[in-house]
């Protein structure tokens, strides 16, 4: 079972209402579904949306409504008729754990081979609701896992694959054989496996940061940082791969703990540059008081020279006038 979740930040209620019933065949009474939606008519269900979500301010990059899908793949001891009334059940139970009190309705589509999958158009807001429901990622995913568990053990002849509540080792075997299944049908996992073997390689050969970065550039290899997550990004077609999708956070430590190291290096660096350049001030003021002081030495110097000088004339004024005093 697969379960998508889409938001939009535009009033586009028409447009998704009109894909998701233009895409069931309607054969049954399975097809359609509403939740806390009380018109009938397609025009007026839109507009119950659209007034719903008019209740809410608007503001910046705000969700109006949420398209998801939920899909089951299709079982062989079931017929249509039966696998869409247990999708029927399981959308139900679904929208009970994740928007009560929301606005709903979708459509089932049928058209493919592989699966049976519900769309679902649902408001951004609850009913009557001034603000947007606030929707964690852990409480999506706890939503997710808990219908996933009520399919395994009230459906088990669906036959469906633990996904969300797999454990490692299982996602592990799983994704191994996807892979093995992908590569043989000639698809482009070949690159991602492509982008393991040369990281990894890399990885287990980057002695220093500065290797690390040279390797990189050879292979036409960029690594990016997007919030907490790594990447990198092969320039030559601009694919982009998540070190966690690679499955390398293990092989990454080692060059972490280089890009750490530099990191170090570089803030002791700044450090060092910073003490050298508060010595140099210390200097450099120092240097300036000094300089400061030998003028001063060198100005009192000069004015006790003058002080001295006056002094000498005024003191042989004197005994130039008391030799003429003597004389008369």
């Amino acid at each position: 079972m697969i379960i998508k979740s889409m938001s939009r930040k535009h009033r586009t209620f028409s447009q998704l209402y009109h894909y998701m019933k233009d895409g069931s065949s309607r054969s049954s009474k399975y097809d359609y579904f509403s939740h806390n939606i009380y018109s009938r008519k397609d025009q007026d269900i839109i507009n119950e949306f659209v007034a719903n979500s008019r209740k809410v301010k608007a503001r910046k990059n705000g969700n109006y409504l949420f398209h998801e899908v939920i899909a089951i793949t299709k079982s062989k001891q079931l017929t249509l008729e039966q696998e869409k009334e247990r999708l029927f059940d399981i959308v139900r139970n679904y929208v009970d754990m994740r928007c009560k009190n929301n606005l709903v309705a979708g459509y089932m589509h049928d058209e493919k081979d592989i699966n049976v999958h519900f769309h679902l158009m649902i408001s951004s807001n609850e009913l009557d609701a001034f603000k947007n429901q606030r929707l964690t990622k852990f409480e999506f995913d706890k939503a997710k896992k808990q219908l996933e568990r009520y399919v395994i053990e009230k459906y088990p002849e669906l036959e469906q694959d633990i996904i969300m509540n797999a454990k490692a080792e299982q996602r592990k075997s799983r994704e191994s054989n996807k892979a093995a299944e992908v590569k043989r049908k000639g698809g482009r996992l070949e690159k991602k496996e492509h982008m393991v073997k040369t990281l990894n390689n890399i990885f287990a050969n980057s002695p220093t940061m500065n290797e690390y970065f040279t390797q990189l550039e050879k292979q036409n290899i960029e690594m990016y940082n997007r919030g907490s997550a790594i990447g990198f990004i092969n320039k030559t077609d601009g694919k982009k791969y998540r070190l966690k999708t690679l499955a390398l956070e293990e092989q990454f430590k080692q060059v972490d703990s280089l890009l750490q190291q530099g990191d170090k290096a570089k803030q002791q660096t700044k450090v060092d540059e910073s003490e050298k350049q508060q010595k140099n001030d210390k200097q450099e003021t120092r240097s300036d008081a000094d300089s400061i002081k030998e003028k001063a030495v060198e100005q009192n110097k000069a004015d006790i020279k003058k002080a001295r000088n006056a002094q000498q004339k005024s003191a042989n004024a004197k005994s130039k006038n008391k030799d003429k005093g003597f004389e008369r």
